[in-house]
């Protein structure tokens, strides 16, 4: 951090519930920049993203340590006038992509964030973080915390335009879909670890993230993509493994996902009461 750079956080409204009343809950006259304020999506501003200012040691910080930084926000540094900073940040909180299509672009998810900028060449790099010098992500899967550092002089900051200036090819857009897909294994973990205890217990990070994959892999292949689907499919696979339903013990599991006359809810709600009897006859409690 240079002598002159400040800090930041930018918050993620739409992960933070009610994030304008947690922020002045948490400093009496917070220094902060509503993202979307000024732009067709203003009406969206609670729910969009916040450039607040970070003094040390603050309640604030302590929020976010404790509950935002995995998900819901970034810290960055900065030693541009507030107003420069936010004006590029806003820049760049919509994207176009093949077709000519623009979406909104969530950047400030550290999930998303993780698979987009450290994946660039320096000077795009340089370019797309403009006068911000570091932006930090947080520390995961037993590896510490990363900083994306700006490695040129403070880039030209970008002007919000209704059309939007950056462009996300395919190969970008499939590298964020990974980030989405790590979000939903972790929300499917805690699914798991709340209804399935037993299934994880012994199991290490890795090898958690592994079987959440497998089982969401697993899920897909039988037409099941949606979130509340794979959480009933996991039950499933808590109980007989990541090689369900092939293996030679789940043929009546098999029979069910042939059976042609059931739709795929039909077929799921037939395998979750196969899995009820199988609980039954092994005389294990069941979860609904």
């Amino acid at each position: 951090m240079s002598r002159n750079a400040s800090r930041y956080l930018l918050l993620d409204g739409a992960k933070i519930e009610n994030l304008p009343n947690r922020l002045y809950s948490l400093d009496d006259s917070p220094t902060l920049e509503w993202l979307y304020h000024a732009t067709p999506y203003q009406a969206l501003s609670d729910v969009g993203p916040a450039l607040v200012a970070l003094r040390a040691n603050s309640s604030l910080e302590q929020a976010f340590t404790e509950h935002w930084q995995h998900d819901a926000g970034l810290t960055i540094e900065s030693d541009a006038p507030l107003q420069q900073l936010a004006e590029h940040l806003r820049s760049l909180i919509h994207v176009r992509v093949p077709g000519n299509a623009s979406l909104l672009f969530r950047y400030y998810d550290p999930r998303v964030m993780r698979h987009w900028l450290p994946t660039l060449g320096s000077a795009e790099k340089d370019r797309m973080m403009g006068p911000v010098s570091r932006m930090r992500l947080p520390a995961r899967d037993g590896l510490g915390e990363q900083w994306i550092v700006r490695e040129q002089d403070p880039q030209s900051a970008q002007q919000y335009a209704e059309r939007p200036w950056l462009y996300l090819d395919e190969q970008q857009l499939q590298q964020l879909n990974q980030g989405q897909l790590e979000a939903f294994d972790q929300q499917l973990l805690e699914h798991v670890r709340t209804y399935f205890p037993d299934c994880l217990a012994q199991r290490s990070t890795v090898e958690q993230q592994e079987w959440a994959v497998m089982c969401r892999e697993g899920a897909a292949r039988h037409g099941y993509s949606a979130p509340n689907e794979v959480s009933r499919w996991a039950a499933l696979v808590a109980e007989h493994g990541t090689a369900f339903p092939q293996a030679p013990e789940h043929q009546a599991y098999r029979e069910i996902l042939q059976q042609p006359t059931l739709n795929a809810p039909q077929r799921l709600d037939a395998l979750l009461i196969e899995l009820h009897r199988h609980w039954l006859l092994t005389d294990q409690e069941s979860f609904s």
